[in-house]
């Protein structure tokens, strides 16, 4: 089974992207910042991470630089935006280490 890592600030959210990732057949843990995120992926060994940017400790892009240095593996990281970002911040995503970019809401087609 997939292992999925979800950092989310907002715990609506959560379990919404929860119960989606879950349909899926994802095992799914949850966080609400970047600081626990990181102590988890320390512990476990998740096959992909998902980040809000609504997420507390930090910007998307520290916490990717943060999980590479820790030496724990490369778990794929996909960027979650609340807001639309302009097509620079997309590519800005990119470079700064997501492995892609998804704009909330979204349904559980896409996510698939």
């Amino acid at each position: 089974m997939t292992r999925c890592l979800l950092i989310d600030e907002d715990s609506r959210g959560r379990q919404y992207l929860e119960q989606m990732l879950s349909g899926l057949g994802l095992e799914t843990s949850l966080t609400a910042g970047t600081d626990d995120a990181l102590r988890f992926c320390n512990d476990n060994s998740p096959d992909i991470v998902m980040v809000s940017t609504r997420a507390s400790g930090g910007a998307p892009k520290e916490f990717v630089k943060r999980l590479r240095l820790s030496g724990r593996g490369k778990p794929p990281v996909v960027f979650l935006y609340a807001e639309t970002p302009d097509t620079e911040m997309f590519g800005q995503s990119i470079l700064e280490g997501a492995a892609d970019v998804l704009m909330m809401p979204f349904d559980r087609d896409l996510l698939h």
